[in-house]
């Protein structure tokens, strides 16, 4: 009978069997054919570097572990996102407020830091996202050539341990973070505490400026003295795209205005526009932030206790009933836009009440204050029995000319040809008991009229595109007047003499200032075009006011218009008009309307 087997025969017939395995394995590799060799090899080299490049992306060359790749590409997507959101809502905004001061290479008085810290957030988050990216990348070489890395890992010694921790952070000495990971977390989270401590400085100024009117306010307004050297502004009538708008817009660039209030009936009523357009909201924060109140009421306000100008730019409709509660407010002074009122009647008691309450009140004629007009007209005056040629050009092209009719019910002669009227008024003394004849030249390239219809009620209107008439006075002193909605850009006047010779031609614009122009057009779609155009000549006739008004001397500036010129204007106004439509035949073009 066999002996019985112990554990220890077990235990040397396994470490046979083994030996036997790996000896089996090793005459195979030992004795492989060098063919095969290298294709083995070849192909587990080719499984590591497959392996190893699949947690990589690789950029120009340069290797990045996927997961800090990822993250930074996200971060900085998220950011670059954000601020170009931002700048393209607030651009435009910024640059009309001018709280930078940058049309004019100065400050502006009425500007508060808050815009230019925002700006200057968004300009510090982008550059400090950028500095902490590259680095922390740089300090922690997240990122290296190829070269490099072949070369170091070539001269590395040691297992798994040392190179797998080359690529780790340990934190704690417990928690282990990948290293293209922990430097993107820690550059994210140095921009965002950078931006916090902005925004906190923003806050403190905020509530430093906050308490500084809060402290003025209680000192109390004091009377202006004739040397005071600014002036408080109120806009009455302040809508996108409006003439307010854009008033208010030259206002906050002066140095010595300060704008108290804005009163816009429409969009800041919340019964009558419940949704007003994002951009009129940004602009009521912004004058919120300043320290401008915003109302839809002109009642709302204080009663005015210093020198006040009130610029009433609503409807031509609603401007008697804005004049009178400005006048009940306390205004020193108001700046009308015209033609001021529906009627002649209505603007000779607006006249009657002014005189009453001792207020000085200005026509927005601002043409009178344009350059190539007063060259112009000075010429004209030296030369006896001249005639002045004026043509007020327009951009607006022919498909939407009903746009145009829409935004001036009051007709063209009123809205448009008004202003070259106006210095016939004022400056060559043209009244309509003073006119000896009148033509209309008929021609169509020079004249026409249409018929527009409204689409939403049905109604139609009729007004001319463009129109040329002449006026000769008693006095034999003869002018014409041209205006063409689809005139252009340029608007020029001629000085002729008796015989019709051309001696001189001036012009609005020259060809450099047409160009800066054709660009501010392109780039501002937020302002009319004819706004854009016309801007030195209404920033020049609010300088002009505003030093009538300070110096307490009419006398001291030329080119204003006063309530009673403009009463003059809109009767020869409505005797063009009666004259004009005696003799042209409306064309109907029942195809356009709005």
């Amino acid at each position: 009978m066999a002996p019985p087997r112990s554990p220890h025969h077990f235990a040397l017939l396994f470490r046979i069997v083994v030996l036997a395995f790996c000896l089996c394995d090793a005459f195979a590799k030992l004795f492989e054919a060098k063919s095969k060799k290298v294709i083995r090899l070849t192909a587990e080299l080719a499984a590591l570097e497959a392996e190893r490049l699949s947690k990589l992306v690789v950029v120009f060359g340069y290797e990045f572990d996927k997961l800090g790749f990822f993250t930074s590409v996200s971060i900085s997507t998220v950011i670059f996102v954000a601020l170009i959101i931002q700048l393209g809502r607030s651009r435009k905004r910024w640059k009309k407020l001018a709280l930078s001061g940058a049309a004019t290479g100065k400050p502006t008085a009425t500007s508060t830091t808050t815009a230019t810290a925002r700006r200057n957030t968004i300009m510090l988050i982008l550059g400090a996202a950028i500095f902490f990216y590259y680095l922390t990348f740089n300090l922690g070489k997240a990122s290296e050539s190829k070269k490099n890395k072949y070369t170091r890992s070539s001269s590395r010694k040691g297992g798994l341990d040392p190179q797998r921790l080359s690529g780790l952070v340990i934190l704690f000495g417990k928690y282990e973070l990948d290293k293209a990971t922990f430097y993107v977390l820690v550059s994210t989270s140095m921009v965002l505490l950078v931006a916090l401590g902005a925004q906190i400085g923003i806050w403190c100024r905020q509530r430093r400026d906050s308490q500084f009117e809060k402290d003025r306010d209680a000192v109390g307004r004091v009377a202006v003295s004739p040397n005071d050297t600014s002036l408080d502004v109120v806009i009455v009538g302040c809508g996108p795209q409006s003439v307010g708008w854009f008033h208010l817009m030259q206002f906050l660039d002066m140095p010595n205005i300060n704008v108290r209030a804005v009163v816009e009936p429409f969009y800041l009523d919340k019964t009558k526009c419940p949704y007003p357009p994002q951009s009129f909201v940004d602009l009521v924060m912004l004058l919120d932030e300043m320290g401008t109140k915003c109302v839809y009421h002109v009642g709302q306000l204080d009663i005015f206790k210093q020198k006040t100008l009130c610029i009433i730019a609503g409807r031509t409709r609603d401007n008697p009933r804005l004049f009178r509660e400005c006048i009940g407010m306390g205004a020193s002074h108001i700046y009308l836009e015209s033609p001021g009122a529906p009627t002649i009647e209505q603007l000779k008691d607006m006249q009657s009440l002014a005189a009453t309450r001792s207020v000085k009140v200005y026509m927005g004629y601002q043409r009178l204050c344009s350059s190539y007009i007063e060259k112009a007209i000075l010429l004209s005056r030296s030369i006896p029995k001249s005639h002045v040629f004026f043509c007020h050009n327009e951009t607006y092209r022919s498909k939407e000319l009903h746009l145009a009719v829409g935004r001036h019910p009051e007709g063209m002669i009123r809205s448009m040809a008004a202003q070259e009227l106006a210095v016939l008024v004022t400056q060559l003394g043209v009244k309509v008991n003073e006119i000896a004849a009148f033509k209309v030249n008929t021609n169509r390239l020079f004249s026409e009229k249409q018929t527009f219809y409204n689409k939403s009620n049905g109604n139609k209107v009729t007004d001319f595109s463009r129109v040329a008439f002449k006026i000769t006075t008693k006095k034999r002193r003869s002018a014409s007047i041209m205006a063409d909605r689809c005139g252009g850009l340029v608007s020029f006047a001629v000085v002729k003499s008796h015989t019709g010779k051309e001696l001189q031609r001036f012009q609005s614009h020259d060809e450099d200032q047409v160009s800066v122009v054709q660009d501010e057009l392109r780039e501002d779609k937020e302002i009319m075009q004819q706004f854009i155009i016309e801007s030195e000549e209404y920033l020049e006739l609010k300088k002009r006011v505003v030093k009538s008004i300070l110096s307490g001397d009419a006398s001291k500036s030329s080119g204003l218009v006063s309530i009673q010129n403009g009463i003059d204007v809109m009767a020869l106004a409505d005797y063009c008009t009666i004259e004009i439509n005696d003799v042209l035949k409306a064309e109907d073009y029942s195809e356009d309307g709005w």
